[in-house]
């Protein structure tokens, strides 16, 4: 994607052009089918889990790997890293979850969470519960340090596809696969707060992105829309088509909530979230996106396959409106 395409008037958008060149991606060979990525704070480097059952590190300025890989014994289905950057979660095939330390890649920890797959895990963002989903049809919250479950199990109909907590980490939102609805709970004390009846069809915690002052939760369902929902009420604010022509799809929020990127298949395109207007042209991938991550300088992070792309979309501040 070129620079100006990304461009906007700055009248209908709280994001505004900082002309820069982007550079050529970069492309990773991942070691195996990527199932998730994640970006650590430091904005350096990235973290990504798959098949081969191993967590690595990846620098993001020349794709270079960074110490030595983490082993979970199991394929990786999700992964999650701690908001101060020191701990990475990843959740298995096998329901195993693993806690590592970020920067020495040493095993912390490691649990049977459910019997079955972890397809999503999340850490809250004091960096003290681990929130799990699995094919069990439950969710679960944990302490990291001492691995014991702190509710009961918040069962769901169906096999869970998402579990994230907000920012502020007072509550848990939950999605179940192609199926259902999604929920939000409260994170301290378990109790169902609402349900919405918006179906999501990605796996692996694809599908949700909290607003970062924990009032909105952004869904990308099942017939290609993304929702902004009102989780105090469960009411869709607004929504709007995700242009592709597959079912699967995957959003990310960049870190300071001013972007949004979503993919239907291999297609990507950007949106904001104040306008919910697209931004660029859409780009397209030759392969079907599983997972995605953004930073707050807007360096967009993939997987599909085995590969691991490093985008630079293009350098933004946010303007607010005069007073």
């Amino acid at each position: 994607m070129r620079s100006q395409e990304l461009s906007k008037n700055s009248s209908s958008s709280s994001i505004v052009q900082v002309h820069r060149k982007e550079a050529g991606p970069t492309v990773i060979d991942g070691q195996g089918a990527i199932r998730s990525v994640v970006l650590l704070v430091d904005g350096h480097h990235v973290v990504s889990g798959g098949d081969e059952g191993k967590i690595r590190r990846w620098r993001i300025e020349d794709g270079k790997e960074v110490g030595a890989p983490m082993d979970a014994g199991s394929p990786v289905f999700n992964i999650a890293v701690s908001r101060d950057g020191k701990v990475i979660v990843g959740g298995t095939k096998s329901g195993l979850v693993t806690v590592w330390n970020a920067e020495s890649h040493s095993k912390v920890s490691e649990f049977q969470a459910h019997p079955r797959c972890v397809p999503a895990v999340d850490v809250s963002p004091d960096a003290t519960r681990i929130a799990t989903g699995s094919d069990d049809h439950s969710a679960c919250v944990w302490s990291l340090s001492t691995r014991k479950r702190l509710l009961r199990p918040l069962k769901h109909n169906y096999e869970l596809a998402a579990v994230k907590f907000s920012p502020n980490g007072h509550l848990i939102a939950t999605a179940t696969w192609n199926r259902d609805s999604v929920r939000v709970y409260n994170s301290q004390n378990g109790s169902l707060l609402v349900e919405f009846p918006v179906q999501v069809y990605s796996a692996l915690n694809r599908s949700l992105s909290w607003a970062t002052d924990s009032k909105e939760l952004f869904v990308s369902s099942r017939d290609r829309h993304i929702h902004r929902v009102d989780v105090s009420t469960g009411t869709t604010l607004s929504q709007w088509y995700i242009p592709g022509r597959h079912d699967s799809t995957c959003i990310t929020l960049a870190s300071n909530g001013t972007l949004i990127a979503a993919s239907v298949g291999p297609s990507v395109s950007f949106w904001d979230t104040t306008t919910q207007e697209q931004i660029g042209s859409v780009v397209e991938y030759t392969h079907d996106i599983w997972s995605m991550a953004m930073s707050s300088n807007y360096e967009l992070v993939t997987s599909g396959r085995s590969e691991i792309i490093l985008r630079a979309l293009c350098a933004y501040v946010v303007r607010y409106p005069d007073p």
